[in-house]
């Protein structure tokens, strides 16, 4: 009955043809200048009901060529008005009505060319339209002009900003960020490979489509028609007091209907002032116990992202796309620690030895086929193959002092064979009315492990596999926005000790009112599902302390998450304010905790499925520009949640948790001054409370000409970097852990990026975006 009821509420989606008429408007604006007909870039289109022309219904920018387009515009009639600096402005009434077969209506104009408005008119900022799930914002040439690269552009979007240590972009909440090209997913030396000249709109989504689930927000650039050309770059950053490095080197090359790109990143870090201080407290054999573990240590590691991509694609027909990413990564930790033990009434000194140690190697090949179909629809397909081999390997003694003698050993060994095959097919239309998506995605993945630890030797199999089935369907009427996505998961899960079925349902609606371009209401409710990670399932296990061990839980099961928001957004070109009101409950929520093993003398730390755990509050960003423009803007994300986590095992938990995010950017000339800074707070984990990471940094950016940036940065200004955690109340075990890492301090680091583009570019408009990420590293 399930599998029915899904199937007809998809049957549903699919043939609501009787729902609100919209209509896709498109065309282009030009100019004759001197009996020769020229395109008018960066014009201003937008459509005003007859009886209120103070505000505008919907609108867009023109590109290069002149080109616009706008969306889900509802039937009726408008009027429509074109301005551009040095035309004339047009005003003309219009009648929209739904086309056939959910074509568009195309519609050319052409402007009067007038000299006198160059010393007349002001040069508008960029342009943002409010839909359901995403905001669109395009670009004035003076913008354009400002950038080397299309990643400038999106840096200047309100709900983004540059970390200051991987200068990658990041969402301004803290939400994981997937950047698209087109539809395609892009590294961030893919968008240096854009000129920012090619770049027709972005298209931010906060409630990322059905097809990008498990992204908290996403980044989708719309290009220009693809044309020859070759580009490339090379970015070199490092500290000059410690081993920390961020360099990438990258170049892509387009003839006729194919591209070949190649791309690197290596990420390194090399400290030797990491200080640690983690005291336990707690009860075994009727006995209090007491440990105090004074740690230094050396670690790093190297994150090498290698790619190769080759496109060939027939523009408006197909696309194929083949990419292989042969990734490495490594990393290293080895320390000395002093050791105070209160066991009763006996008090010991020790002195210890760990090391870490970790490579992993994860070749990826992503295969994907796009193609056109009649009746403006299409057709994607994408099937990725990942392995992962892992070799782990962790090694603990400790020594009573002042006689030497060992009284801990603890090796652990681990080799990871992982293979993952991910495929997904989707299909789209284009009705009259509203955008339709279906599609069917499975993940299906092997794991072997050989393991040796304190418990022995052994071999750990399972396998697991995703079955994820979804339709959605999104559009507006006049002022009111909808979407509406049913979707059902199928999990399968086997290993040696728990094998289990589960069928959830994952649908989510969203309904929204636009007051005017400027403000909108959102209401949203959302429901999926939290897989526990092969790590969390694992059966492995590695001594903490001589009590206490570390390890996984094979019978975890999947966690169901429930969320509600309503959000209001408000946007002028000076504030974009972004006001969340949001709960969140989570059905066998996966739970870190303290307990006696009862395999075991030890106490483990490991997973439980809780009864469940929730969440609500209020979230607050916004973006300030005092000047009207990018000579100041103020930038800051907070948030007050009550968290609270039932468990059957450690009780009721709850916390509030209250971070404040505050960046400043500054455009002056040819420079870039930033600064970006954090008041930390705890967040719950499990039966832990962790604190934020601090932020103090500050960023120069020089840039001396169209291809060549200088870049100095100080990051954590003043302090070191710090980690703080402790157990709740509850607890069995007490425990407090403070991580220092004084290489950090006033790190200064200094880097020079040179880029260069010849020709035009070439992007491909992809729909389908997957990747394993779980490589099963303990």
């Amino acid at each position: 009955m399930r599998y029915l009821f899904l199937c007809f509420t998809m049957i549903l989606l699919a043939v609501a043809a009787n729902g609100y008429s919209q209509v896709e408007m498109r065309g282009t604006i030009t100019s004759t200048h001197n009996d020769t007909v020229v395109p008018v870039e960066f014009a201003d289109i937008a459509l005003y009901h007859l009886t209120d022309t103070t505000k505008a219904v919907t609108g867009t920018v023109s590109d290069f060529n002149g080109r616009y387009l706008i969306e889900n515009v509802p039937a009726g009639s408008y009027k429509l008005v074109i301005k551009c600096l040095g035309y004339s402005t047009m005003y003309e009434e219009i009648s929209v009505e739904p086309q056939e077969e959910g074509k568009p209506l195309v519609a050319d104009y052409s402007l009067a060319y007038d000299s006198q408005q160059l010393t007349e008119v002001t040069v508008r900022g960029s342009l943002r339209h409010q839909y359901i799930d995403k905001a669109v914002y395009t670009f004035t040439a003076k913008d354009v002009k400002a950038a080397r690269y299309s990643k400038d552009l999106l840096k200047t979007l309100p709900e983004l900003t540059i970390d200051a240590q991987s200068k990658n972009l990041t969402t301004l909440s803290g939400k994981s960020l997937m950047i698209l090209i087109n539809g395609v997913a892009a590294t961030d030396n893919e968008l240096k490979m854009l000129p920012p000249d090619k770049v027709l709109r972005v298209e931010y989504y906060d409630f990322p489509p059905a097809r990008y689930a498990g992204a908290g927000a996403v980044a989708n650039i719309i290009t220009r028609e693809p044309q020859n050309g070759y580009g490339g770059g090379v970015d070199l950053a490092h500290a000059f007091t410690t081993g920390f490095g961020e360099d990438n080197l990258y170049f892509n090359y387009n003839s006729g209907r194919s591209q070949f790109a190649i791309d690197y990143h290596l990420s390194y870090r090399s400290y030797k002032k990491r200080e640690s201080e983690t005291l336990y407290s707690y009860e075994l054999n009727n006995e209090s116990r007491h440990s105090q573990y004074l740690l230094r240590d050396t670690f790093g590691y190297t994150v090498n992202t290698v790619g190769l991509r080759y496109t060939n694609r027939l523009t408006d027909n197909y696309i194929f796309q083949a990419t292989l990413r042969p990734d490495f990564t490594t990393y290293f930790a080895h320390g000395v620690s002093n050791i105070n033990n209160v066991f009763g009434n006996d008090t010991s000194v020790y002195t210890g030895r760990e090391s870490k140690t970790f490579l992993t190697l994860s070749p990826v090949l992503d295969l994907y086929f796009w193609k056109s179909l009649p009746h403006n629809s299409d057709i994607a397909f994408n099937l990725v193959g990942t392995m992962f081999w892992t070799n782990q390997k962790e090694s603990k003694y400790e020594y009573r002092q002042p006689s030497g003698m060992q009284t801990l050993s603890d090796e652990m060994t681990l080799d990871n064979r992982k293979q993952s095959l991910i495929g997904e097919v989707a299909y789209t239309r284009r009705l009259s009315f509203a955008s339709w998506n279906s599609g069917y995605k499975i993940d299906i993945s092997w794991l072997r492990s050989d393991i040796k630890n304190l418990f022995g030797k052994y071999d750990y199999n399972s396998n697991s596999s995703t079955q994820y089935l979804y339709s959605e369907l999104s559009g507006s009427k006049n002022k009111l926005l909808y979407r509406l996505s049913l979707g059902a998961k199928y999990i399968i899960n086997q290993s040696y000790s728990n094998k289990y079925n589960r069928l959830v349902f994952a649908p989510m609606a969203m309904v929204g009112y636009n007051i005017n371009d400027g403000n909108t209401f959102r209401l949203m409710f959302r429901r999926n599902t939290r897989l526990p990670s092969v790590s969390e399932l694992s059966n492995n296990a590695r001594v903490v302390t001589p009590d206490i061990i570390y390890k996984g839980n094979p019978l975890l099961t999947n966690a169901t998450v429930n969320t509600s928001s309503l959000s209001y957004t408000h946007n002028n070109p000076i504030l974009t304010l972004n006001l969340e009101l949001s709960y969140q409950y989570v059905d066998k929520a996966i739970n870190k905790y303290f307990a006696k093993d009862p395999s075991s003398p030890y106490i483990a730390l490991t997973n439980e499925n809780a009864n469940y755990s929730q969440e609500y509050g209020g979230k607050l960003s916004l973006s300030l520009k005092p000047f009207g423009s990018n000579i100041l803007k103020l930038q800051s994300y907070t948030q007050l949640m009550y968290q609270n986590i039932n468990s059957g095992i450690v009780g009721n938990l709850s916390n509030w948790y209250f971070p404040i995010n505050l960046a400043v950017v500054s455009y002056i000339g040819k420079c870039i001054l930033a600064y970006q800074y954090r008041f930390t707070s705890m967040s719950i984990n499990g039966t832990f409370l962790d604190r934020d990471e601090n932020q103090s940094h500050v960023t120069i950016y020089y840039q001396l000409n169209d291809n060549l940036q200088f870049t100095a940065n100080m990051l954590w200004t003043f302090m070191p970097s710090q980690y703080f955690r402790e157990t709740l109340p509850s607890s069995l075990v007490y425990q407090r852990a403070t991580t220092k890492i004084w290489d950090n301090r006033s790190m200064i680091q200094i880097g020079v990026s040179w880029n260069f583009h010849k020709g035009k570019d070439y992007d491909v408009r992809r729909k389908l975006q997957n990747k394993d990420y779980d490589s099963g590293r303990f």
